[in-house]
């Protein structure tokens, strides 16, 4: 009897996930960006939510919920139901980054949230002060070793942080760090001349470059970007061990039921192979990268061994 009665309820709880799984989303998706308007992790979600929206038959709203770098986003997302209507959007520096650099965080990236899929990846700019008298990476250099830490960087998130640490290991200088609520605020201070830099993808920059305001000088990694026209990459200007990769991706409640996060992926694949997203990324010069459920934790994984090794050698004690 009792075998029976567990046959039945196992039989009822499959039809009860299959039935949520065929029915999901049954209400509008809200994607939540950590970071603040106008970032390349917003535009991105901005442009892939319409192309979401038209797989899922289902409004895809972004909300921005900036503070403590990106923590209270990421806490919102969690404190939601967990039926994968509520996504969390965001970059690997608060999914790799900040588990490795912060103590005494709210929640465990690794544990609490599901990987859904990834979106594309890019490179991180150096960029300074549009009327810098540092027309090259060798006169920052330069000046830099002549008085170490009178130059600065803002940062608003860890990668900024820890793309600007690996910048001074791999120069051979000192910068002083100034942390910023958002990456537009402190873009707006590096046009304006308050802090001298920021280390920060093209997108983001894109708006102050238009305006002159600010400049690239060079990016991470050995090769260049093809919307950065004549701007060396870091191996070229002579600091190679400048390099961090930048991805971006999706992540819901580890408490999602399983049904609906296999749905999700299937719909967020859908829409990331679609020619609409693959030409968005391409004319943003994003590499495309769609991994998802657990191709998307082996990278995840992958990438948390490799940047604690880099934050061990620059000797960052977490915060």
């Amino acid at each position: 009897m009792f075998k029976r009665i567990s046959l039945l309820a196992l039989a009822g709880f499959a039809l009860v996930s299959a039935a949520t799984a065929q029915t999901f989303p049954t209400k509008p998706i809200t994607v939540v960006v950590p970071f603040s308007a106008g970032t390349t992790t917003d535009v991105n979600a901005r442009e892939f939510a319409q192309v979401l929206s038209a797989i899922a038959k289902q409004n895809v709203i972004v909300e921005n919920k900036l503070g403590a770098e990106g923590a209270l986003g990421a806490q919102a997302v969690l404190n939601a139901p967990a039926d994968g209507h509520t996504l969390m959007f965001t970059s690997n520096s608060l999914t790799v980054l900040d588990p490795l650099m912060k103590k005494n965080m709210p929640y465990d990236a690794v544990k609490d949230f599901a990987s859904v899929c990834t979106f594309a990846r890019t490179s991180n700019v150096l960029n300074i002060t549009g009327a810098s008298r540092y027309k090259t990476v060798a006169d920052l250099v330069t000046a830099a070793k002549a008085d170490p830490g009178k130059i600065t960087f803002g940062y608003a998130s860890t990668v900024q942080r820890l793309a600007g640490e690996l910048f001074m290991q791999a120069a051979g200088i000192k910068l002083t760090g100034v942390p910023y609520r958002s990456s537009v605020q402190a873009l707006t201070d590096v046009g304006g001349g308050q802090v001298d830099m920021i280390f920060i993808d093209h997108v983001s920059a894109t708006p102050f470059y238009q305006t002159g305001k600010v400049r690239a000088l060079t990016l991470a990694g050995s090769q260049r970007l093809k919307a950065l026209g004549d701007v060396p990459s870091a191996s070229e200007a002579g600091v190679p061990g400048y390099q961090i990769q930048v991805w971006f991706g999706f992540y819901a409640s580890a408490k999602t039921p399983p049904a609906v996060l296999a749905q999700l992926r299937d719909l967020m694949s859908q829409a990331l192979k679609s020619q609409t997203a693959q030409t968005n990324m391409e004319k943003r010069d994003l590499i495309p990268l769609v991994l998802c459920g657990d191709a998307q934790t082996r990278l995840w994984n992958e990438d948390l061994g490799v940047m604690r090794q880099v934050v061990n050698r620059a000797g960052i004690q977490p915060e």
